[in-house]
């Protein structure tokens, strides 16, 4: 609990944390309760299997798993474990990259298999996708080709599938072979056409971060520039009324705290001392959850974040 914070993807979801508890000792019957208890929530399904699969991915816990339960869950949280350790495999130049990046293609192809109506192993794939994927068209005023047809196997089950987008967007990043200006086509695409409560319209923050952290040096500065143009702060203010104040009146938000989502806003929002009053606001509605991401771009992230938190009139929680 560095600087008072708690530094957990689980976040507020109490029986996932639990879960993962349980996965690191080796044991599976949680994980397979709480991937049970929202088959038909893609959101949080999405969350809970990604968490598990991080999780599980130095063990053999999956596969003991699958061995007695061969359940849809069981495929699902075998794809997702079999994608992340095929992507660390390949950023860290392990020579079983592709042989991983294979097997972990037809695990996704057999959770599909199982489960026509599930957005998640198609959001899997997504995310294997930056490792190469064809250039398929992409919508209406899009020119940035890429896994098109992937995003639109999820978005046929899912429209505004949260991690999909993320993970489509990833794929044109300049440092998984993208480009900048195909990166920020598809964010202000998704931010035009997601409707006002999807967390699809964050894109945009993501983009900002990534274009930062792609800089160094005098490009590094000019890029932390970008947070103050008017048309930054437009955005931010247009998603803290449009997206984070709703969120705070629903019923399910108030319940699972979207860490991830309300650090970049309360970054944005924070950058330059612009709106710091709304800043406070979403930072206080994380409570003592954390995410490194975006402040470990700027520095230690637990003092980045106590000294936004300090500046915007709060204490560590």
């Amino acid at each position: 609990m560095a600087g008072g914070f708690i530094w957990d993807p689980v976040g507020s979801d109490g029986a996932l944390s639990r879960a993962c508890l349980d996965v690191q000792a080796g044991r599976f019957s949680r994980a397979s309760e709480v991937l049970a208890e929202c088959t038909q929530d893609f959101g949080l399904r999405a969350h809970r299997s990604a968490v598990l699969a991080s999780a599980a991915a130095g063990s053999d816990v999956v596969e003991r798993f699958m061995a007695e339960e061969g359940t849809v869950d069981g495929l699902l949280w075998y794809a997702r474990v079999a994608v992340v350790r095929a992507l660390r495999a390949a950023d860290g130049g392990d020579e079983r990259a592709q042989d991983l990046t294979a097997l972990a293609a037809r695990a996704c192809v057999a959770a599909a298999d199982a489960a026509p109506g599930d957005p998640t192993p198609w959001t899997a794939m997504l995310a294997l996708a930056r490792l190469g994927h064809s250039a398929v068209p992409g919508p209406e005023g899009v020119d940035a080709k890429g896994p098109w047809d992937l995003a639109e196997q999820a978005q046929r089950r899912d429209p505004w599938n949260r991690e999909a987008h993320l993970r489509l967007l990833a794929c044109f990043y300049p440092r998984h072979g993208g480009s900048g200006a195909a990166m920020w086509e598809v964010a202000d695409w998704a931010s035009r056409t997601a409707p006002e409560n999807s967390a699809v319209r964050l894109l945009p923050l993501w983009a900002y971060a990534e274009h930062y952290r792609s800089r160094s040096g005098a490009q590094a500065v000019n890029a932390d520039r970008q947070w103050s143009t008017e048309f930054a702060e437009y955005r931010a203010m247009n998603l803290y009324d449009g997206w984070f104040l709703p969120t705070q009146r629903s019923a399910y938000y108030q319940q699972y705290v979207p860490v991830a989502d309300y650090s970049l806003l309360a970054h944005a929002l924070y950058a330059h001392g612009r709106r710091r009053r709304e800043a406070s606001v979403v930072l206080h509605a994380m409570g003592p959850y954390a995410s490194s991401y975006p402040w470990s771009l700027f520095g230690d992230p637990a003092q980045q974040l106590v000294r936004a938190r300090a500046t915007c009139g709060l204490i560590p929680p």
